[in-house]
């Protein structure tokens, strides 16, 4: 049987994958197992059931250590997996649906599972908008409701309740995710490479007879002028959002992707940054961004403050929480009496800046924002990590913005 100190011990000694069996004996039962598996993100821990039922082999992923614990991976072993392999001949089946009906409510609970299955960053926002939000798509179309039933007149009954209420921009993200929830489930259904599926019963993503509203998306154009940045720059603090929001207009990565920093992912010997690949809106590779001088200043007074752990440790919990820093856009923007905008826009202001005031080119400034190599050509056949092209852009951005945003703010309050 293992116990917490082997777990704690394999994943610290791991350099590739170990598998660790809770010794289950019992034939045809199944057995409990935790993969560890060493990646470009770091080390990651699963819990699997296995079994072998006349001849095939299956598992299902149960849930990811140590967020569930070794006893509660027992007690879920125990109570929903190992009856089911003892008594079902089709374990696999029975597992994975458990007799349940295709409804609404079922549709959204699987579709999330699956997104949180994957690590994705929208999963918790998806959940609030289609399952427990005040105004969730589930509660309005009927959770018990077949979603083969489904049809474009019930998708536009939450659509239209969000539109009276005047919130466009939620009725365009609702119909998204539910267009998304449907168009998964008709995949799922017909995934040949699965031994097993479950037939959801759509034949037609309703969804998408539902045009989408225009009025709902509105493309941004707003960036800061030099003269703006430098009052910017001046008025922010050297703590927390003021610190998180420099670093944005110093990198030009995204707010998130800034907010959720760790020490460990800054060499300020090499002043780069490396953010993991699950840390990437694309979650595929990990991101390197050489560091202009003032940015490495930055991030090295903050890792003498926190160390290798988060560099903004007050903004790694849920989301409602992080987003906080965005209220430092409009803080900011009544003290400098600058137009209005937001913590999204000083991104757009690094994109236009580093190209009409430091004289880069749209590609390697693409390179740096992760915009570039999206292409056939370039995913597949160009693997040139461009490091030394960004770090002579990085240079030229960073004698830029020291003349024209550091120094000239410093020069107007000595006038």
């Amino acid at each position: 049987m293992l116990t917490k100190t082997q777990i704690d011990a394999a994943i610290r000694d791991c350099q590739g994958e170990t598998v660790l069996n809770d010794g289950n004996r019992n034939k045809g039962e199944g057995s409990l197992r935790l993969r560890i598996r060493r990646t470009s993100a770091g080390v990651n821990a699963i819990w699997f059931a296995h079994w072998k039922k006349a001849g095939e082999r299956g598992k299902k992923q149960l849930g990811r250590y140590p967020d569930m614990t070794l006893a509660d991976a027992r007690t879920k072993f125990g109570d929903d997996i190992r009856p089911l392999v003892k008594s079902s001949p089709k374990p696999k089946a029975a597992i994975e649906f458990k007799g349940e009906a295709p409804t609404i409510e079922n549709l959204f609970t699987k579709y999330v599972a699956h997104l949180k299955a994957r690590d994705a960053g929208s999963a918790g926002h998806v959940e609030n908008v289609l399952l427990t939000g005040k105004f969730n798509a589930a509660d309005q179309l009927g959770r018990s409701k077949l979603a083969g039933d489904v049809t474009p007149s019930d998708i536009r009954v939450p659509l239209t309740a969000a539109a009276k209420r005047g919130a466009l921009r939620t009725a365009d993200i609702q119909r998204t995710y539910m267009s998304s929830a449907f168009g998964w489930a008709m995949k799922s259904t017909n995934d040949y490479t699965q031994d097993v599926t479950y037939d959801w019963g759509i034949v037609v993503n309703p969804v998408m007879a539902v045009p989408k509203d225009k009025r709902a998306s509105k493309e941004r154009s707003r960036n800061l002028s030099p003269e703006e940045m430098a009052a910017v720059w001046e008025a922010l603090t050297d703590e927390g959002s003021g610190d998180c929001a420099r670093l944005v207009m110093l990198c030009g990565q995204r707010v998130q992707e800034t907010i959720k920093v760790d020490g460990c992912e800054v060499d300020t010997k090499r002043a780069l940054w490396t953010i993991p690949a699950h840390k990437t809106k694309g979650r595929k590779k990990p991101h390197f961004i050489p560091l202009p001088a003032q940015a490495n200043e930055i991030f090295k007074r903050l890792k003498r403050w926190h160390g290798d752990g988060p560099l903004f440790p007050a903004r790694t919990g849920s989301k409602a929480d992080r987003m906080g820093f965005l209220a430092v856009s409009h803080h900011i923007a009544s003290l400098t009496c600058c137009a209005p905008f937001q913590a999204r826009d000083l991104r757009r202001t690094w994109k236009s800046r580093m190209g009409d005031g430091a004289g880069v080119d749209r590609f390697t400034r693409d390179l740096i924002q992760q915009h570039a190599k999206g292409d056939t050509g370039s995913r597949v056949y160009d693997h040139a990590d461009y490091l030394p092209q960004m770090r002579e852009a990085m240079k030229k951005w960073e004698k830029w913005f020291e003349r024209n945003v550091v120094k000239k703010q410093q020069h107007k309050l000595a006038a």
